[in-house]
C-alpha cells in the first residue's frame, strides 16, 4: 500500500510520469510541454491548435491524472457542443481508462457525465458551455480544482464571466485547449491583452507527428498557405489581423470605380437576385448580373408579395433573364411560391441550408465568398450609381469567424443589428445571384445580336 501512496506522491508534480507509467503512452514534444506546465499547481494555459494535434487526448489524459492522484478533487470540463464532450472528449478518457494499470484501471467509473475513483469524494464532470447555461463552470468548490475547457473558442464569454472568480483563483488550475476560429472572446484575449496571466502554447499541424504530411499538403493545395483556413486548420493560429470585416472598404470603391465595355461581360447570361424584406426598415431589392457586370433594377421598402411577385415577373421577361435566384428564407419562399403559380421556375436560395464547398458553413457565407472573390479576383464591376453608400456600407458590414470545423461564417444579421449595423440588403441581393453556376452562353447574346443590346439604355428608361 506504501508502495502506491508513494508513486502516486511521484505523480501528483509530474503529469509525464504519470501518462507515461499508467497509462503506458509516449507523449509528442507538444504534449509534453502542456503536461509539464500543468503539473505546477495553479497553473493557467491556453493551447491554441490546428487539427489533429492531440489536444483532446492531452485533455482526457489530465482529467485521469487529477482524479487518480487527488482525494479531493472537482474537474469542471465543458465544451461548447454535447458532441465534442460526449462523442470526442469523454470517448477518450474511456480510451485510455482500459489502457490504465491495476488497482486503478478497475476502480475507475465512467458515466455518461462523470468520472469518478471508488470512495473517494473527487470527480470530473461534463457541464455544456452554452450562453443558455452560463452557471457550466460555477458553484465547484475543493482542495484541488481542475477546469477543463476544450474547443474554449466556440464558448460564450458569458460562460466565462460567470465562473471569473474561479478561474482567477490562484490555486486552481485552468487548462483551455481550441482551434483558434474566433478573434474575440476569452479564449482570444489569453493570448493577447490578458496573455500576462497565461502559460500559452501554438500546436501546429507541421510540428505534430499525429498530423499526416499529406493533410498539410492538401490543405495548402486547396486554401493557399496565406488562407485563413490554412492558418486556423493547420498552423493554429488565429484568423490573420483583429479587423473581421469580410470584404474590405478599398475593394468596394474599386468595384465601383471600373468601367467595362460590352465586350466584356456581353455575352455573359443575365440573372437577377431578389432579396425579400423581412422587416418595415429593411428594402426589397432586385439586382442584375451579367458576368462581370452588376447594378440595381429596382428597390423599395414595403411591397406586399403578390406586388413583388408581379414585379420579379415583369423584369424576368423585360431583361430575358437566365435565372433568377431568390432567398427563400421567411416571406421568400412567399414570392417563390407565386413565381411558381406564374409558370416561372426560379432558384429557391435558403441563405441557411447547407454549402457546396466544404470551407463555409452555410449557403450564405458561400454566396459571400464567391462575391468577394467575383469584386476581387475577379474584377466585377459594380455600377452602384445613386446606391453607391448602400453597397458600400452592406458589402462591408458583416464580420466573420470559424466554426469549430474551421468553416467561414458571416455574422448573423440579428448579430450585426445589436451592434447598430443594418440588414445588408443590396448586398445579399447580389450575393444571391452566386448560388448556383449558370455557364451555359445566354441564347440572346450571340455576337450578331451583341450590337443591338444596351443595358445601359435599358436602365436609363427606368429611370
Amino acid at each position: 500500500m506504501q508502495e502506491l501512496i508513494d508513486r502516486v506522491n511521484e505523480w501528483r508534480s509530474d503529469a509525464v510520469k504519470f501518462v507515461r507509467e499508467m497509462l503506458g503512452a509516449e507523449p509528442s514534444p507538444q504534449q509534453l510541454e502542456l503536461l509539464r506546465a500543468v503539473s505546477a499547481p495553479g497553473a493557467h494555459i491556453a493551447a491554441k491548435s490546428g487539427h489533429g494535434t492531440g489536444k483532446s487526448t492531452t485533455l482526457s489524459w489530465l482529467i485521469l491524472w487529477g482524479v487518480c492522484c487527488w482525494r479531493d478533487v472537482k474537474i469542471p470540463c465543458t465544451a461548447p457542443t454535447k458532441h465534442q464532450l460526449e462523442d470526442v472528449l469523454w470517448t477518450e478518457v474511456k480510451k485510455w481508462q482500459a489502457r490504465m494499470i491495476e488497482p486503478w484501471k478497475s476502480s475507475i467509473k465512467i458515466t455518461v457525465d462523470k468520472v469518478v475513483l471508488n470512495s473517494s469524494p473527487g470527480y470530473a464532470v461534463a457541464r455544456t458551455g452554452r450562453k443558455e447555461n452560463p452557471e457550466a463552470l460555477q458553484g465547484f468548490h475543493a482542495d484541488e480544482l481542475f477546469f477543463v475547457i476544450d474547443e474554449a473558442s466556440g464558448i460564450d464569454d458569458a460562460v466565462f464571466e460567470v465562473a471569473q472568480g474561479a478561474l482567477s483563483t490562484p490555486s486552481s488550475r485552468v487548462i483551455m485547449t481550441s482551434n483558434p476560429t474566433r478573434t474575440t472572446g476569452f479564449f482570444y484575449r489569453a493570448f493577447h491583452s490578458q496573455r500576462e496571466n497565461w502559460k500559452k502554447f501554438t500546436f501546429s499541424c507541421v510540428d505534430s507527428p499525429f498530423v499526416a504530411h499529406e493533410y498539410i499538403e492538401q490543405m495548402e493545395s486547396e486554401y493557399g498557405r496565406d488562407s485563413d483556413i490554412f492558418r486556423v486548420r493547420v498552423l493554429g493560429d488565429f484568423p490573420s489581423g483583429g479587423d473581421l470585416q469580410f470584404i474590405k472598404i478599398k475593394d468596394v470603391e474599386d468595384a465601383i470605380a471600373r468601367d467595362y465595355g460590352i465586350e466584356v461581360f456581353g455575352r455573359a447570361p443575365v440573372v437577377l437576385g431578389v432579396d425579400v424584406a423581412w422587416y418595415g426598415g429593411d428594402r426589397n431589392v432586385i439586382v442584375l448580373r451579367q458576368g462581370l457586370y452588376a447594378y440595381v433594377l429596382w428597390t423599395r421598402r414595403e411591397c406586399e408579395i403578390a406586388v413583388l411577385s408581379g414585379i420579379v415577373d415583369d423584369l424576368w421577361r423585360k431583361h430575358d433573364a437566365q435565372a433568377v435566384y431568390i432567398d427563400s428564407t421567411g416571406v421568400g419562399a412567399g414570392v417563390v411560391s407565386n413565381l411558381r403559380m406564374m409558370g416561372r421556375n426560379p432558384f429557391a436560395v435558403s441563405f441557411g441550408g447547407g454549402s457546396s464547398d466544404p470551407q463555409y458553413k452555410n449557403k450564405r457565407a458561400e454566396c459571400w465568398g464567391k462575391m468577394r472573390d467575383w469584386l476581387t479576383a475577379e474584377n466585377g464591376w459594380l455600377q452602384a450609381g445613386q446606391y453607391a453608400e448602400q453597397f458600400k456600407d452592406d458589402l462591408t458590414g458583416p464580420d466573420y469567424c470559424f466554426d469549430l470545423q474551421g468553416r467561414l461564417q458571416l455574422e448573423r444579421k440579428e448579430e450585426m443589428r445589436k451592434r447598430g449595423v443594418a440588414s445588408p440588403d443590396f448586398a445579399d441581393a447580389l450575393a444571391v445571384t452566386f448560388a448556383f453556376p449558370i455557364t451555359m452562353n445566354h441564347p440572346r447574346r450571340d455576337e450578331t445580336t451583341m450590337e443591338n443590346y444596351d443595358p445601359f439604355k435599358l436602365r436609363k428608361r427606368r429611370r
